[in-house]
């Protein structure tokens, strides 16, 4: 330790309480004083520098006016024209490439639009609650893992885990069942055909079904236009017989596009202010008037009258809902009791008919409920497949003719009409395409002959908006996209054909929202089925239609 006379006295090397204006150089003389005494070689280095810097600093402020303080104005100037998207949508996105407008709908854009490179998962992203994704199973981690069954690792049975592999578009062929996995997923959906403003209209669509959606969670078909808004009420009521199936499709419509009670999406009521409307809600709210609508028997649909349909479609809201949420009880149990109840109607070695084993047959009730069980094996609800798939197989073949066209009621005919309603609207193939995807959902038969012979038969007779040549099957239109989704898609020559004829069928005949509160909507009016289930029904229909790009998986798995 230096002894105490070898340091400058402290007053001396830190003094500097001289006059005003000199304090600070005195005392910095004397410290560099102190500092000389003690280490003169490297004090004389440190001033030599401080110099240095102190002329290199006169000479860049030399010339330089004196500052003077002004306020600063800003204006924000108008966005000019740019050069427009690369992708054209139907209905406006963004203000400007890159950049969303205020009342931007997520949901509906294509990320490409942002950012060219990238792509929607095919797969789940384990977000809570997030639309379009849902979590991978019970498993909080990365594994995709299920409940399954004993009887292998793609089960369904809560004994032990499963892994589920078919998630997402292109595996379609494996996981739990028979078929391909409930939920395509959206990756590369232009690729896949969607694109012209198909998921914009989807929106919309699904928009316009939740303004409309009575407080007690059902769809009213003879009364929703009391929940219009604007100025004008929409138009084409239909029957209240059909609430239970009408309110199914339009639940149906929600959860295909990937909407959940959990779901985080809403939007303000454009026509009723202060009124936000959360998806969500809607789902959960239609859901809850299914159940509370199930009698002790299991049916979602009052017994009486053509009830079968209405069922059949009820049923399959709540199955996809229990596949789609599956750890909850309160789908899963009355989605059980609905397939009970749709296997203890159908007729023994045969299928479906309006009401419970009444001995008669038909196609169309046949086709809702080959969907609802296809769902219900998904969901790991049980009733004996070979019994009921077979009974469906040996109607398909009664009703079949040697030209391979199915029929209604009998080999190859029509179907029906109402009458004094629809006999002057043109008639389809659409029993064609209900057998052709009964087909390939029970058998899973990619080579079978028949199938190109039904697919052939649809491709001649494509979607055509005419309304003054009653051509406007939107019931057809429906069947007709899942089968040759099904068939050949994404690259198959039969589905491209229909789907660029749908696409243009379809999205520019929805309302736009210079129609008030029709905006979303489709007028039923100008279809051969619109009479009975009115503007709810050819609403949730057509979303169910352009949602064919990623409803379901491919059976027969994607061709990259």
């Amino acid at each position: 330790m230096a002894k105490q006379e070898e340091l400058a006295p402290e007053e001396e090397v830190y003094e500097g309480e001289g006059e005003e204006g000199e304090g600070e150089g005195f005392g910095s003389i004397t410290w560099l004083r102190g500092m000389l005494q003690r280490a003169p070689w490297w004090a004389i280095s440190v001033v030599a520098h401080l110099v240095l810097v102190l002329i290199a600093g006169f000479v860049s402020l030399a010339g330089k006016p004196e500052f003077q303080e002004k306020t600063i104005e800003m204006k924000v100037a108008k966005a000019g024209k740019t050069e427009p998207l690369r992708f054209e949508e139907r209905r406006s996105t963004v203000e400007r490439k890159g950049l969303p407008s205020r009342d931007q709908d997520d949901s509906v854009t294509d990320p490409s639009i942002y950012f060219p490179e990238a792509e929607e998962s095919d797969h789940n992203e384990s977000a809570d609650n997030e639309d379009y994704g849902q979590m991978k199973g019970q498993s909080f981690d990365f594994i995709s893992s299920q409940t399954g069954s004993a009887g292998g690792i793609r089960g369904r049975d809560s004994s032990q885990a499963a892994i589920y592999d078919s998630l997402g578009v292109g595996g379609g062929a494996g996981g739990a069942g028979r078929y391909g996995g409930r939920f395509g997923g959206k990756r590369n959906l232009r690729a896949r055909g969607g694109g012209g403003g198909t998921e914009a209209a989807v929106i919309a669509g699904l928009r316009w079904l939740a303004r409309h959606q009575d407080p007690e969670g059902n769809w009213a078909c003879g009364r929703y236009d009391n929940n219009c808004g604007g100025p004008e009420k929409c138009s084409g009521t239909g029957s209240h017989k059909q609430d239970a199936g009408i309110t199914g499709l339009a639940l149906l419509a929600f959860l295909g596009a990937g909407y959940l009670p959990t779901s985080r999406y809403e939007f303000d009521d454009p026509f009723k202010k202060g009124r936000k409307i959360r998806f969500a809600d809607t789902v959960r709210n239609g859901l809850r008037w299914l159940r509370e609508h199930q009698d002790a028997e299991g049916s979602f649909a009052k017994q009486e009258g053509e009830f079968m349909y209405d069922h059949a479609i009820a049923t399959l809201a709540m199955t996809e809902a229990a596949w789609l949420i599956p750890s909850s009880p309160l789908y899963k149990d009355p989605a059980q009791r609905g397939i009970d109840f749709l296997i203890k109607a159908q007729n023994p070695g045969f299928a479906w008919r309006y009401s419970v084993r009444p001995g008669d047959n038909d196609t169309s009730v046949t086709g809702w409920a080959v969907m609802a069980l296809k769902s219900a094996e998904l969901s790991g609800l049980r009733f004996d497949h070979a019994t009921a798939y077979e009974g469906v197989r040996q109607w398909l073949k009664r009703v079949t003719s040697v030209q391979g066209v199915v029929g209604y009621e009998s080999p190859g005919d029509a179907g029906s009409t109402l009458t004094g309603i629809n006999e002057k609207w043109q008639s389809h193939p659409v029993m064609t395409a209900v057998g052709l995807l009964c087909k390939i959902f029970i058998d899973k038969k990619q080579g079978d002959p028949w199938m190109k012979v039904a697919a052939d038969a649809i491709v001649k007779d494509l979607p055509t908006w005419d309304e003054q040549h009653k051509t406007i099957d939107f019931y057809y239109w429906y069947y007709a996209a899942l089968a040759l989704f099904q068939y050949d898609a994404p690259g198959g020559t039969a589905w491209k054909k229909f789907n660029e004829s749908m696409k243009k069928s379809l999205v520019p005949f929805q309302k736009p929202k210079s129609a008030g509160c029709r905006d979303g909507s489709w007028d039923p009016e100008v279809d051969k089925w619109g009479h009975p289930g009115g503007r709810v029904y050819t609403t949730a229909v057509n979303v169910l239609t352009l949602e064919v790009y990623y409803r379901y998986a491919s059976v027969f798995g994607t061709k990259k």
